[in-house]
């Protein structure tokens, strides 16, 4: 995408590079002439004079005129002196004063013409100047990220040695160039090192987004091209028969949207190229039958399925799920690391014997020993939780490469046509008959003995609650609420028989009999960290209570609160918070005003950025030099759709 010159000469060829300057310019990432060019500065400021008549009371501004006075230096103390001299700008004789200046004394002459940047005082009629300029006819000043490599001017002088050398190769279709008003791409970086206006800035700045945005769609539709591979051992041949009347057995009625992304996912089966498709839908939507359904329909192909999950809880909870619906339906086994010796070797066997139609499972499931008769369909939920290693390490397992990835995060369509834009996108957004949509209400810590009313009559009534902390333990630096001390506050309130804690310590053994005693009703209210966030399911829980709900992202809250409203019984989540800015404010307003998933995910994109989306940088996430993902997006499906016409051309 930044190779737009060519021959990509080293920067060793450019005059006046030796030995220092390039390991200098190599600790910045600089090599060679592309590098170069494609580092944009990172501020640009303008020296255009101003007319100090029109000026406000107080402005940073710069003024032109003529020195009227010799500059006079005053030592005040030391490591601290003060220059001064008058001149004279649109008829005011103006003061101006530069502080640990000393050096400009001889460079300041009696009617000479200069601009002075820095802050006017109009109504003292003095300026404190921050940078003196001197016979130079640049209006804008412009800076670049060097971490201290070289002087900016220098770094400049190596720029306009570059453009002189450089040949530029590649850039943006003509025809696109002149539907969309851009200028060359040769031109666009000229000018964002070399602008004479704001102006010039943003009209180069335009084109240099337009520029990555389409070429990093164009690689994407050749990575979709190069994993749609074109092959008959893809095709699954699943029994449509069979899978209509099994369709048929269901309690439930599916929704119109599990209905689509069910006839979607077959037809890739079907299909002779690989499955490379992402089934996004909110907490409780129904993902996990869409994939049972799926799972079937290869079974009746006699093709093996495997669902990796990032954790134990998940992989237990879609178990107990896809058994209780497909009970003698599918053999389905889990494979987790508490697995035992003995049970492992026999879902081994019967894995390689292909008797077993689907095992799901956690990372377990990309050793080495686990080999299958007959992979053809591959499901990872939460795929994003997993390295491109481990989920091409389970790939290579099958025999037919059709891979299902799932994601209870709701993702923005400018996520999901860069981030996922090699993949086919199914979306689940209706949610299952009879569930009401969940109260959200925002409550401060000084509310806490209301909440604990609400609590306990919730709790009266039978239900179960969820309770949620940021920490495990005392911080030094945050001044939080830790697990620890809501489940001691927990305990004085409903009792050891009632109460249950689990967190992310925990021995694994004590986090699975935690999470039983809460499953199964034993105790009805758990007090946790995040480690809930997904792989529970309890439809008896009616209340989400998140302790420093500021802490969290709005996807982390949403797929918290996900955790309730899983039943026809009204679901409640109370975000207890003392928010210390707006945006956090903002964030628990937020909350409160929508249940929808993905309305939540383009908020959270807007406030967050799209590398701490997931909560960790996402691997393979576009970084761009000037394209926003958030900001840009519809230049962004502009570039998409051209992408995808050039492809089909």
């Amino acid at each position: 995408m930044y190779n737009v010159i060519e021959p990509a000469f080293l920067i060793d060829d450019l005059p006046g590079v030796g030995p220092k300057t390039k390991e200098r310019l190599n600790s910045i990432q600089i090599f060679n002439a592309n590098d170069v060019v494609f580092k944009i500065p990172n501020s640009y400021m303008s020296h255009i004079p101003v007319n100090l008549n029109l000026v406000e009371i107080e402005e940073t501004i710069t003024a032109q005129g003529t020195v009227k006075t010799e500059p006079s230096v005053t030592y005040m103390r030391r490591g601290m002196n003060r220059l001064v001299f008058f001149m004279e700008a649109n008829d005011i004789y103006l003061k101006v004063t530069f502080f640990n200046q000393p050096y400009l004394r001889d460079k300041i002459k009696v009617n000479q013409t200069v601009k002075v940047h820095g802050k006017f005082n109009k109504l003292k009629q003095e300026m404190s100047g921050k940078k003196l300029i001197l016979g130079s006819k640049e209006d804008m000043e412009i800076r670049y990220a060097l971490n201290k490599a070289m002087h900016n001017r220098t770094f400049k002088n190596l720029v306009s040695e570059t453009f002189k050398h450089a040949q530029f190769k590649y850039d943006i279709p003509t025809e696109l160039r002149e539907k969309y008003h851009l200028m060359p791409i040769s031109d666009a970086l000229y000018l964002l090192h070399f602008p004479q206006s704001f102006k010039d800035v943003s009209r180069a700045r335009r084109t240099l987004k337009f520029y990555e945005l389409f070429m990093y769609q164009v690689k994407i539709m050749e990575k979709r091209r190069a994993e749609r591979v074109r092959d008959a051992n893809s095709i699954v041949p699943y029994d449509i028969d069979k899978l209509k009347a099994f369709i048929q057995t269901l309690p439930f009625e599916l929704t119109n949207d599990q209905k689509t992304s069910v006839n979607s996912i077959c037809r890739d089966l079907l299909s002779e190229y690989s499955m490379h498709r992402l089934l996004q839908g909110d907490v409780g939507s129904g993902k996990t039958i869409v994939a049972g359904i799926c799972v079937y329909a290869a079974k009746t192909a006699r093709v093996q399925s495997a669902l990796m999950v990032p954790t134990e809880v998940l992989a237990n909870q879609h178990f107990e799920s896809l058994s209780e619906t497909f009970s003698g339906e599918l053999n389905l086994a889990l494979l987790t690391g508490s697995t035992t010796k003995k049970e492992k070797c026999e879902i081994l066997n019967q894995l390689k014997n292909g008797n077993m139609d689907l095992i799901i499972g956690t990372h377990a499931l990309i050793e080495d020993d686990v080999v299958f008769k007959n992979l053809g369909f591959i499901i990872t939920d939460e795929q994003h939780r997993f390295g491109v290693n481990q989920r091409e390490k389970l790939n290579e397992k099958a025999r037919h490469k059709n891979v299902l990835y799932m994601t209870a995060t709701p993702i923005p369509r400018t996520l999901s046509i860069t981030t996922f834009g090699d993949m086919d996108v199914s979306i689940i957004k209706t949610m299952p008959a009879g569930r009401k949509s969940i109260e959200t209400t925002w409550r401060r810590s000084n509310e806490l003995s209301e909440v604990m009313s609400f609590i306990r009559s919730e709790h009266n009534r039978g239900h179960s609650i969820y309770v949620v902390a940021p920490l495990i333990e005392e911080s030094e630096t945050l001044d939080l609420i830790t697990v620890n001390e809501i489940y001691e506050l927990f305990l004085r309130e409903f009792g050891s028989e009632e109460v249950v804690l689990v967190h992310g310590k925990m021995k694994n053994d004590e986090k699975v009999k935690a999470m039983d005693t809460f499953e199964t009703l034993k105790k009805r209210i758990l007090v946790s960290t995040t480690v809930i966030e997904v792989g529970i399911n309890v439809p008896n829980a009616t209340v989400m209570v998140i302790f420093n709900a500021e802490r969290f992202g709005l996807s982390t809250l949403h797929q918290l609160r996900g955790r309730v409203g899983r039943s026809d019984k009204q679901s409640y989540c109370i975000l207890i918070s003392d928010p210390k800015t707006e945006q956090a404010a903002e964030r628990m307003n937020i909350m409160t005003e929508t249940t929808d998933g993905f309305i939540l995910s383009e908020r959270d994109l807007e406030m967050r950025g799209p590398g701490d989306f997931f909560g960790v940088r996402q691997s393979g996430l576009p970084e761009f030099k000037a394209a926003d993902l958030a900001e840009d997006y519809k230049m962004l499906e502009i570039a998409r759709d051209e992408a995808i016409q050039l492809f089909k051309r």
